[in-house]
């Protein structure tokens, strides 16, 4: 999975004053959790705040962040606070985590190809949208890829019909429908209608 890198500098200063003093000089104040690691106050340049949430799409993004001159390091986004109003960001929460360790992320599920039953006037239904997988960071895909193009009417693909990456599983075993190929709906009501018509003038 994708790393987006952010730079954040250290903040001595804590508590509601000093984070309204930074967001008026256009950094929002962030804390990094670490297992076994005591808390770490930091800042953030509002701007790199907004590039995070465009690049992210305001989900689940993982992060290469560098803190000062020292190496960069494997964050998660934990979570962010934003104003009364929902607009504006005002703390954000980042938790590290280290290459090896395996973590659960939800992944969204991209469908590709034109199946063949649309050919033929199917309708191609999506019932799930993302998966939650369990794996490292590197071996995570962006995203599911779907390759519907083998579908013909009345098929249908399973989550435990993906194709996932060597060291990659999913969180849940329960089988459930992703998309299927189903015919339209002629009306066929009105047909029922005719024969109870036919019935009544016999």
């Amino acid at each position: 999975m994708k790393q987006i890198p952010l730079a954040a500098a250290r903040r001595e200063t804590t508590g509601k004053g000093a984070a309204r003093q930074m967001r008026a000089a256009g950094k929002i104040p962030a804390v990094v959790y670490s297992a076994g690691k005591p808390a770490e106050n930091l800042m953030v340049e509002a701007r790199e705040v907004d590039r995070l949430l465009r690049q992210s799409g305001g989900g689940s993004a993982f992060l290469s962040l560098s803190v000062a001159d020292e190496p960069a390091r494997l964050a998660m986004l934990q979570e962010m606070q934003f104003d009364y109003l929902g607009k504006k960001v005002i703390h954000i929460d980042f938790h590290q985590i280290k290459a090896d360790e395996e973590i659960s992320v939800e992944a969204p599920i991209e469908l590709v190809g034109e199946a063949k039953g649309a050919a033929e006037g199917g309708l191609i239904n999506q019932n799930l949208y993302s998966v939650l997988l369990r794996g490292r960071i590197a071996d995570i895909p962006d995203a599911v890829v779907v390759d519907i193009s083998g579908l013909d009417l009345g098929d249908n693909i399973h989550s435990t019909d993906l194709t996932l990456p060597q060291n990659v599983a999913m969180v849940s075993e329960e089988s459930v429908l992703v998309v299927a190929c189903v015919a339209p709906n002629t009306g066929g009501d009105s047909g029922a209608e005719e024969e109870g018509g036919e019935a009544e003038e016999e």
